[in-house]
C-alpha cells in the first residue's frame, strides 16, 4: 500500500512556488510573529495571556488577503463559522528581517498563531474603516501538507493593543 504523503524535495518545490506567486501577487505588510520564549510562557496563562505578555520579531513581508471568503471555500477549509465572516489570508515562507542580528537579509519564517500583521490603509475596504493590524485567529489549512506548503490563516481585526 503506497502512502500519498509527497516527497521532502516536491515540497520544497511547492513551497517556492508560493513564495514567486506571492511576490507576484501578495500586498506588502509589516509582520509581527512572537518570540517561542514568550508565546510558550503566554499559553501557559490560557485565557488571562494579554498582547503584553508577548514579544515580537517583525518582518517586511508579502501576504494575500480574501477579504470577503465564501461560505463554500470556508467549510473547505474546514472553518465554520456563524455570522461573521473571517477574513482569509495566506503567507509566504520567506520574510525579510527589520530587527536582530539578521535585519535586511531574507529569512525563512514560521508564522503562528498570536502572529499580527499591519497593512497600509488604502488597501483595506471600507467595512474596516479605522483597522490597519490584523491577528492570525485559525489555521485554515487542512491536512499537514497543505498547512507545510501553502500557510492559510483566518484573521480578525486586532482589537487591543500592546
Amino acid at each position: 500500500m503506497a502512502t500519498r504523503m509527497l516527497p521532502r524535495e516536491t515540497i520544497d518545490v511547492l513551497r517556492d512556488y508560493v513564495d514567486i506567486a506571492l511576490d507576484a501577487i501578495g500586498m506588502d505588510c509589516t509582520l509581527y510573529i512572537p518570540t517561542n520564549t514568550t508565546y510558550g510562557e503566554a499559553e501557559k496563562l490560557d485565557v488571562f495571556a494579554k498582547p503584553s505578555d508577548y514579544s515580537y520579531l517583525s518582518y517586511s513581508a508579502k501576504v494575500f488577503i480574501q477579504w470577503n471568503p465564501s461560505l463554500y471555500k470556508l467549510k473547505k477549509l474546514g472553518l465554520f463559522t456563524e455570522d461573521a465572516l473571517p477574513i482569509l489570508v495566506r503567507f509566504g515562507n520567506k520574510a525579510t528581517a527589520l530587527e536582530g542580528s539578521n535585519v535586511g537579509t531574507i529569512v525563512s519564517i514560521d508564522v503562528s498563531l498570536k502572529s499580527y500583521f499591519r497593512v497600509e490603509p488604502e488597501f483595506i475596504p471600507g467595512n474596516y474603516e479605522g483597522v490597519e493590524e490584523f491577528e492570525l485567529v485559525n489555521v485554515a489549512s487542512k491536512g499537514m501538507q497543505d498547512a507545510v506548503i501553502r500557510k492559510v490563516y483566518s484573521a480578525v481585526p486586532r482589537r487591543v493593543q500592546t
